[in-house]
């Protein structure tokens, strides 16, 4: 990567955002001056350090972006990867294993992104619209698919809402245990999310 790339390039760069989480997640959302950051981020990704600090200037644009960044992807794939017309107990399978993927991929971005929120919404406002309309975009999809289930007796609860709500606290919950070392794989952990939601928080009969 070189000087002549823009600010905006690299606000959407992988490779940058990519770093900046993994710093994020080993030094805490603080722990680290944003000169070091800075220069960490150039090092590991060949990126010019004056286009680093036109791009982000301070600590909190580049915890924003990689906030940004990662909910985007996370969102805007479960919507492109559904297929409607698939039974709901199918389609919420997928997305649970889609999601349990792609949470672990942006693990230290969705950490961040706890913290992150209630500074965004106290002092940037517009910024916490941004980000919560995309986390209300997906809790609908979420509902919709298990509407879709109810409709056809697969699902069986009464309040649509409030079991969407149950899912999504249910599917971030694996970044306050999962450890890949421990025997199971992300595979495997897919399949016992599965089960959790469809069978317990859904009550779809087995």
């Amino acid at each position: 990567m070189t000087a002549d790339v823009s600010p905006h390039a690299l606000r959407t760069t992988a490779p940058v955002l990519d770093c900046a989480a993994r710093l994020f997640a080993e030094h805490g959302a603080r722990g680290m001056a944003m000169s070091d950051l800075t220069h960490r981020i150039a090092t590991e990704t060949g990126t010019d350090a004056a286009c680093l600090r036109r791009a982000f200037p301070t600590r909190f644009d580049l915890s924003y972006a990689v906030v940004l960044r990662a909910t985007r992807e996370r969102v805007n794939g479960q919507l492109a990867a559904d297929s409607p017309a698939r039974p709901p107990t199918e389609r919420m399978s997928d997305l649970v294993r889609r999601h349990v993927r792609s949470g672990w991929r942006h693990r230290a971005a969705i950490a961040l992104s706890q913290e992150l929120l209630p500074t965004l919404r106290a002092i940037h406002p517009a910024r916490h619209r941004e980000i919560s309309s995309l986390h209300r975009l997906y809790r609908e999809h979420v509902r919709e698919i298990i509407v879709a289930g109810v409709t056809v007796d697969q699902f069986r609860i009464r309040d649509s809402g409030k079991a969407a709500d149950t899912v999504l606290e249910t599917f971030d919950s694996l970044l306050h245990w999962y450890a890949p070392g421990a025997g199971l794989s992300l595979n495997d952990l897919g399949g016992v999310y599965v089960d959790l939601v469809i069978h317990h928080h859904l009550r779809c009969p087995r």
